[in-house]
């Protein structure tokens, strides 16, 4: 009997629940990574499971195991925590390999870390981390060793970004190798041989099946900081730019921008991504040509279809799988290269993600707003999705899921998931405004999951505004050089249609928001005045100009600087906030770096009207908060502000705090 397990009260149980991390089905194996919370509630711990008629567990490790690929032979490839007899002083970091009907071993120990692994042609391509100008990983290990030992940290830069997401850059960088595959049955190691690459960063490798063909993204810069990416292939040891910008284009020009996808079963064919704009005012476009190898040329794919693609990957030498937001959902279409026909594969309420193929079936995840990840099949002709045997218990969310429509002030039509508790009474409303900016509401989250707050008695509104995917092309555009504008009245709009409803008190309503959600909460509360009870900023957007200097993502400058900043950003209104917020910040989030927060909290205490505000602070978490307690803390935390000024409740400090 699958076993349930329902929201409650209980934070504890929640992040406690088993989660399903990854999916990948290669070479006829589907394998799962699930992540369940360690003996010391401190960590998730990552296992390998395979998929079939039954799960069979494959890796135990205590630290975590991550899969990095599926292989040719049937084996699995992964890296891991797990202790073997080296010591920490060798600095090195270890590739496995889980043989058909063995025992685990090592085939790679090296300094630097391993990023990727591909199986193909009877090869591994390997993407891994290298020190600057070292000519052998003998080398590469000796300078590990020296920096180690003699406690050196420092980093010399020459170029930008220095560091990414949640962690530095440098000093080693990723280069691309090849090795010959290790025996199933023996100890050998494998050698890395380096395959040459152009200049510039490594940022995404694709094999033929055969190996023959390898693609390359490289990025380079453009003005100094603004990051491009370009895309060359490297067939026989000769590299031949197939698709980007061969010189820096002059200010004010927009600049297209690609990445390598997958290359066709027959090798004639790649998949290239391609998006142009956000610089200058350029509205910002995405979308998908199609290369040939034999002629060199490439032809647009997706001129008939108007949103945006997410992951793609061949069914055969004519069909291609794609998925994409569809108006809070997530489907799957099936997409004919010759015409470019798109056809919608799931017509459901559903999000997939992880798109394998084994024996012409798709084997995914499958998730939404109120359902975490579980894995399914998919048949490419009928669309038929099948459930495969469960990895985790199953969850039942407390409430009520269902949708808001209305229209925005220029007759577009707006719609919103509102989940609402189990309750006779009216509910307070809790509106959550997504990330991105480009995305939308349509799949489960462990982070923003509205189940915590439905379970305590908060119905939550989760609008998807102007430049929300999934809604064409020009939803898109109507919010692109406005990003405190068309948004933020589209999001009053939705919420003054919620608040119409009978089920709805209709008073005391809180907004929260993370990312770009939290420069929209900066926005709102220096613009609303007392038309929220709070505000939970997360991560935010406070001053644009600076913003655009200091993010790891140089691009932005060109964005921020021109268009948005003079106009939208939100530290020009500090004088107008007159309600109590929350800022959350994590110390290591280098995209929106915590010196956003820093001076908004400053501006709160210095200049704002309100009193009461608070200042949640993860000297050790990033962009998202991801370690257990502090994910229950976060919780805890928005909970009891909102308590507090929602519903006039005292201040209940969470017991974590101190």
């Amino acid at each position: 009997m699958t076993e349930v397990k329902k929201f409650t009260d209980s934070l504890d149980d929640f992040i406690a629940i088993p989660r399903v991390t990854g999916l990948e089905s290669r070479h006829g194996r589907s394998v799962a990574s699930v992540a369940t919370l360690s003996k010391k509630k401190d960590a998730y711990v990552t296992r390998l499971v395979e998929i079939g008629e039954q799960l069979k567990p494959l890796t135990r490790s205590k630290k975590g195991d991550s899969l990095a690929a599926i292989g040719e032979r049937g084996e699995l490839y992964f890296t891991s925590k797990r202790d073997d007899e080296f010591s920490e002083e060798e600095v090195h970091d270890t590739l496995w390999m889980l043989p058909p009907g063995g025992e685990a071993r090592v085939v790679l120990r090296r300094p630097g870390g391993i990023n990727s692994v591909t199986t193909a042609g009877g090869k591994l391509i390997i993407s891994a981390n290298t020190f600057a100008n070292v000519k052998d990983e003998e080398e590469n290990l000796k300078v590990a060793k020296d920096r180690k030992e003699r406690g050196v940290t420092a980093i010399l830069h020459e170029s930008f970004p220095v560091r990414f997401w949640d962690h530095d850059l440098g000093p080693t960088y990723p280069r691309l190798y090849e090795a010959e595959l290790p025996s199933l049955d023996g100890e050998d190691e494998i050698e890395l041989k380096p395959i040459a690459v152009p200049a510039g960063k490594l940022a995404g490798v694709r094999v033929s099946d055969d190996a023959d063909t390898i693609l390359v993204t490289i990025e380079n810069l453009v003005n100094g900081t603004t990051q491009v990416n370009s895309v060359y292939s490297i067939v026989g040891g000769e590299t031949t730019l197939i698709a980007g910008e061969t010189e820096p284009s002059e200010p004010g020009q927009s600049v297209t921008e690609y990445r390598g996808g997958a290359i066709a079963p027959s090798g004639k064919h790649a998949i290239i991504s391609a998006s142009n704009g956000n610089r200058d005012g350029f509205p910002l476009r995405s979308w998908l040509e199609i290369y040939s190898f034999e002629t060199e040329t490439k032809k647009v794919l997706t001129e008939s279809f108007d949103d945006w693609t997410s992951e793609t990957l061949w069914l055969d030498d004519e069909t291609i799988i794609a998925t994409a937001a569809r108006k809070g959902r997530g489907s799957v279409y099936r997409v004919d290269v010759a015409s470019g026909e798109f056809t919608l594969l799931t017509d459901d309420d559903y999000h997939y993600s992880n798109i394998g193929i084994i024996d012409g079936v798709l084997h995914c995840l499958r998730d939404s707003i109120i359902d975490p990840a579980t894995p399914v099949t998919i048949d490419p002709q009928s669309g038929t999705v099948t459930e495969l045997p469960r990895l985790t218990p199953e969850v039942t969310v407390t409430g009520t899921l269902t949708e808001v429509t209305t229209q925005a002030e220029d007759g577009t039509d707006l719609r919103a998931w509102l989940l609402l508790p189990d309750t006779d009474e009216p509910a307070p409303l809790a509106v959550f405004v997504h990330g991105g900016p480009w995305g939308s509401w349509n799949g489960w989250t462990w982070r923003w999951n509205p189940g915590p707050f439905a379970a305590k008695g908060y119905a939550v509104l989760m609008p998807d505004p102007a430049i929300s995917t999934g809604y064409g092309q020009a939803m898109i555009d109507r919010g692109n050089d406005q990003l405190g504008g068309t948004p933020y009245t589209d999001i009053l709009a939705l919420v003054d249609e919620a608040e119409k409803r009978d089920d709805i008190t209709g008073e005391n309503t809180a907004l929260l928001g993370g990312s770009y959600g939290g420069y929209m909460a900066n926005w709102m509360a220096g613009h609303t005045g007392t038309r929220f009870s709070c505000i939970v900023s997360h991560a935010s957007l406070w001053n644009i100009d600076i913003m655009g200097r200091t993010t790891d993502n140089g691009e932005w400058h060109e964005w921020m600087a021109p268009t948005q900043a003079g106009r939208y950003s939100p530290h020009r209104f500090v004088s107008g906030i007159e309600v109590p917020m929350l800022v959350i910040h994590g110390d290591r989030d280098y995209r929106v770096p915590v010196s956003q927060s820093q001076a908004l909290w400053h501006a709160l205490l210095r200049d704002s009207k309100a009193e009461g505000h608070k200042f949640l602070y993860y000297p050790d978490e990033n962009h998202w908060i991801l370690k257990p307690s502090n994910s229950r803390v976060w919780y805890e935390t928005v909970l009891a502000f909102l308590d507090q000024h929602v519903r006039g409740n005292g201040w209940k400090r969470p017991e974590l705090l101190g």
